[in-house]
């Protein structure tokens, strides 16, 4: 009777670390897309599925990050990148404004995929 017990606890609390593993790596994928430059915001920042762009619809990482010398990209996975690094609040000559960059980038590719949110809410949820 006592192995049986023990034997229903195992398997308890295998299935309670699973499911709490299952929480926390499932939350990894999401990212909140939040730049110190946008102080006063109308809305709240943009979610932002890497998995699902990357892994899943298979976009090429050059799709979105980018590092361009002599009009190449040469960017590549060992380097970190962060838009608001080249891209300001403001735009600054031949360089769009950070938020131009984000819409540009996101919005044209999921209207032009007739895919993913393109409406202000779809990409920035009002928090509940």
């Amino acid at each position: 009777m006592k192995k049986n017990k023990m034997a229903l606890y195992m398997v308890i609390a295998s299935l309670i670390f699973l499911f709490i593993a299952g929480v926390v790596y499932s939350q990894d994928d999401i990212q909140s897309l939040e730049h110190d430059i946008f102080m006063n915001r109308e809305r709240p920042a943009a979610v932002f599925p890497h998995t699902l762009h990357a892994d899943e619809l298979q976009l090429d990482c050059l799709e979105c990050h980018h590092i361009y010398k002599n009009g190449e990209n040469i960017w590549d996975e060992s380097e970190l990148c962060d838009c608001t690094g080249c891209h300001s609040l403001e735009a600054d000559g031949k360089k769009m404004s950070a938020m131009r960059a984000f819409h540009s980038n996101c919005k044209e590719c999921h209207l032009e995929k007739n895919k993913g949110p393109y409406t202000c809410g779809g990409c920035h949820p009002k928090k509940k």
